[in-house]
């Protein structure tokens, strides 16, 4: 009776280990994360011994490249695991498939709209992290189409109006990169530098290449 209950216990975890599917989701944060790159504008106003201007105060969340003098509205930023909102923005089952090659994050029309009805931030965007078993792999931003500010990390675009038939509104949703923090110089994330989030894509038949 124990043999036949070991090979029983034994087949139901190699069952279960086989159907275990990673999860990739799609989190929010709790907090907006300040950029790595380039310091507080705040700091190198102090810093420099800059005469102090209210309108400063509008600036206060963003950061300042000393070496280009180019203010940083969407820089890259990293997160620990406790960073992340308590559930899923876009849950595993939202998350359809990813094209490889254009960087390009297939929803459904369920994900689709959870984007579509974002309230947006036109200057900082709204930041996200795409987890495997909510292990942050790549941040960026949430960026409106309508919104004049430039993101040099991550960042993929949303029109909060849901107009269809937009000339510049992607099908899906586009991951992005600018080469500039200024300058419209906009191009693919090379999502080949996310080897661990590609090998998840790929085990669960969702990589488009």
């Amino acid at each position: 009776m124990k043999k036949i209950f070991s090979i029983l216990l034994l087949s139901f975890l190699f069952f279960s280990c086989n159907n275990h599917q990673d999860k990739i989701e799609i989190y929010l944060l709790k907090n907006r994360i300040r950029t790595t790159e380039g310091i507080p504008v705040l700091e190198y106003v102090k810093l420099k011994n800059i005469k102090y201007d209210e309108n400063l105060e509008n600036l206060k969340d963003c950061n300042f490249d000393s070496v280009s003098k180019k203010f940083i509205f969407g820089g890259k930023f990293n997160i620990e695991k406790e960073s992340l909102e308590k559930e899923p923005f876009i849950t595993n089952e939202d998350i359809l498939k990813l094209n490889l090659k254009k960087s390009e994050i297939i929803l459904s029309e369920i994900g689709r709209q959870k984007i579509a009805q974002l309230k947006p931030n036109m200057k900082y965007g709204i930041q996200f992290a795409i987890c495997v078993n909510k292990k942050p792999l790549l941040t960026g931003y949430f960026r409106s189409i309508y919104s004049s500010y430039i993101y040099n990390w991550n960042y993929i675009n949303y029109d909060h109006y849901n107009k269809e038939k937009r000339i510049d509104k992607d099908t899906n949703f586009v991951v992005r990169q600018n080469q500039d923090y200024e300058n419209w110089k906009p191009i693919l994330t090379d999502l080949n530098k996310y080897p661990e989030l590609i090998n998840t894509f790929k085990k669960s038949k969702r990589l488009e290449n």
